[in-house]
């Protein structure tokens, strides 16, 4: 996945910080603000109270790798940064994936499936 469907640069944080919808649950808060692209971007933010620097380069890795998983899911034109809470770093893979999937369906960021 290209790079431009990933939020880098400070100053995109602060553009969803200060015009956002805010989502949450026991695992994330995720804020959301519409962009003028026809993709979605997402970036990550882990403070240091979730871990060493080791255990936040890991679940930002996983975080990364859900986002891959379900892009295709995701609604185009969104920016969307995902706060992480410090009970994460205890979470298996399976129900990290599983608190994301929810809060994507929680703001309505996921795509409604058709049947």
């Amino acid at each position: 996945m290209d790079n431009k469907y990933f939020l880098k640069k400070n100053t995109d944080f602060v553009h969803v910080y200060r015009k956002r919808k805010t989502f949450g649950n026991r695992n994330f808060t995720l804020y959301v603000r519409k962009n003028t692209y026809d993709y979605s971007r997402m970036g990550f933010s882990i403070s240091k109270k979730v871990g060493k620097a080791v255990i936040r380069n890991l679940i930002k890795r996983r975080l990364r790798a859900l986002y891959k998983e379900y892009s295709s899911d995701i609604i185009a034109g969104y920016d969307m940064v995902l706060v992480v809470k410090p009970n994460v770093a205890d979470l298996s893979y399976e129900k990290l994936e599983s608190a994301f999937s929810h809060i994507l369906k929680v703001s309505k960021m996921k795509k409604k499936k058709k049947e």
